[in-house]
């Protein structure tokens, strides 16, 4: 993790945004962190971040879990499934 302060962040941000693809860059004002900078390597990871963040998500995570679970018999008899034989 590198630690940087407002001003050394600001003056040298393409630096930033390199050290960011391998580490959480912290930036600081007057000693106190304000932010995190954290690189993205793609459209991937950009979803996976927003969706981490998303209170909404989860909260269908939650409503999803709360669900009872459905055995694999059933999905395939409600399927009209046969059984795969090894």
């Amino acid at each position: 993790m590198k630690i940087l302060t407002t001003y050394e962040a600001k003056n040298a941000f393409p630096k930033v945004l390199k050290l960011s693809q391998n580490d959480v860059v912290i930036v600081t004002n007057r000693g106190k962190p304000v932010a995190a900078i954290e690189g993205l390597k793609g459209e991937e990871d950009l979803e996976d971040y927003l969706l981490e963040r998303s209170p909404k998500f989860w909260a269908m995570i939650r409503r999803a879990r709360r669900g009872r679970s459905v055995s694999l018999e059933k999905v395939r008899k409600d399927l009209r499934l046969e059984k795969q034989t090894s």
